[in-house]
């Protein structure tokens, strides 16, 4: 009995974790969440596109993130698994789901890229002292390593960072072109009037605002070029909340950089976030606004949600003064995704990975602030 509670003495004392709940870096900070969007909307139906970021994922993490933005609100989720929207080999796959909510409706469609880039990482699958499952079946790892040294070097190194580098690298091109279908499918059909919600983690944030910058660019002779152009220009019309877990864009925007001639002497290019924000349209030019009577003032524009660990090595807050604009407000939100030890240490494989498991962020993305009367 003594040594549990000895244990649980040195937690209490040792390990905390500061930004939890989570603290906004701009003060008077107010957004709205999910469950305003289905309150005011015409229909009470909300468009949800998820995309995940670097490290291997499939479709339990769609449904899991499902379920827990779904638990906030006051919404009874279906037993049965989210149908599946199988892709053709090589493509992405698009995982359907609604949750009801009030008299609506959240309809999600979440992105997994993921296994596009499989095959090359599994090229490191010999260095994993502890085999992932992509790596089952490799020849074991016979160096002894430390305990979390062996868990950061499976995980970050040879399961998360090689997809930036994957990307960033001669497979590009063709990454962009298979997002492009999804973002084709995913957005078939949709009513250019119903409001759009989009929720990206880490390098899934880069590559998706790469290819809608693209895709926007793409008018011409080409077969299909206009639609896309056009399928893009909507999407970003109807963006009324862009969250954003896990924001890699700053360093990963610096391989897009060519070195300065004269260092300070010259502007910085504008990175694709930059570019879609200033492609949007605002509602008066597009779809038409909710009333003020009928909505919260934050609805009529888009809403930018960033959520930054501090401790979260990988990840990077939003500049206001890059990305805020009018009819765009952006917010910087703090959390903590796991113990910090002694002031000391927090496990950086949980800090980058754990933020749609947050329920923090979960409550937050999905009732806003302040909080909506539809989340429990």
């Amino acid at each position: 009995m003594k040594k549990p509670m000895l244990l649980s003495l040195l937690c209490l004392s040792a390990c905390s974790m500061p930004y939890r709940p989570a603290q906004f870096m701009e003060a008077g900070t107010t957004f709205p969440g999910l469950a305003h969007f289905v309150e005011h909307t015409p229909g009470h139906r909300v468009d949800v596109l998820l995309v995940h970021g670097m490290c291997t994922h499939d479709a339990s993490w769609a449904k899991e993130t499902v379920r827990q933005l779904g638990s906030a609100l006051a919404a009874h989720l279906p037993p049965a698994a989210p149908a599946l929207s199988r892709a053709a080999p090589g493509q992405i796959e698009i995982i359907p789901a609604t949750v009801p909510a009030g008299d609506g409706a959240v309809r999600f469609q979440s992105l997994i890229w993921s296994p596009l880039t499989t095959p090359l990482k599994q090229q490191l699958c010999y260095d994993q002292t502890d085999k992932s499952p992509v790596c089952q079946g490799s020849p074991p790892y016979a160096p002894q390593r430390a305990g979390v040294n062996a868990r950061v070097k499976d995980r970050l190194m040879d399961d998360c960072l090689p997809d930036a580098l994957i990307y960033q690298g001669e497979a590009r091109g063709q990454i962009q072109q298979r997002m492009r279908d999804a973002v084709l499918r995913a957005t078939a059909g949709a009513a250019p009037d119903a409001p759009l919600v989009v929720i990206a983690e880490s390098l899934g944030s880069k590559i998706l605002f790469d290819t809608l910058s693209s895709m926007l660019d793409e008018r011409g002779a080409a077969p299909g070029a206009t639609r896309a152009a056009e399928a893009a220009q909507q999407t970003l019309d109807r963006l009324a909340y862009l969250v954003m877990a896990a924001n890699q864009i700053p360093i990963l925007g610096l391989a897009d950089q060519g070195l300065p001639l004269e260092v300070g002497r010259r502007a910085l290019p504008q990175d694709s976030l930059q570019r879609v924000l200033e492609r949007r349209r605002p509602r008066s030019a597009g779809a038409p606004a909710p009333a003020a009577s009928e909505a919260p003032a934050a609805i009529a524009g888009l809403t930018l949600l960033a959520f930054t660990d501090p401790n979260d090595l990988l990840s990077y807050t939003l500049l206001k003064e890059k990305y805020e604009r009018p009819g765009v407000a952006v917010h910087n939100v703090l959390v903590s995704n796991a113990r910090t030890w002694f002031g000391a240490f927090e496990n950086p494989v949980d800090a980058h990975v754990r933020y749609l498991d947050n329920p923090d962020v979960a409550r937050l993305i999905t009732c806003g602030q302040p909080q909506s009367t539809l989340c429990r």
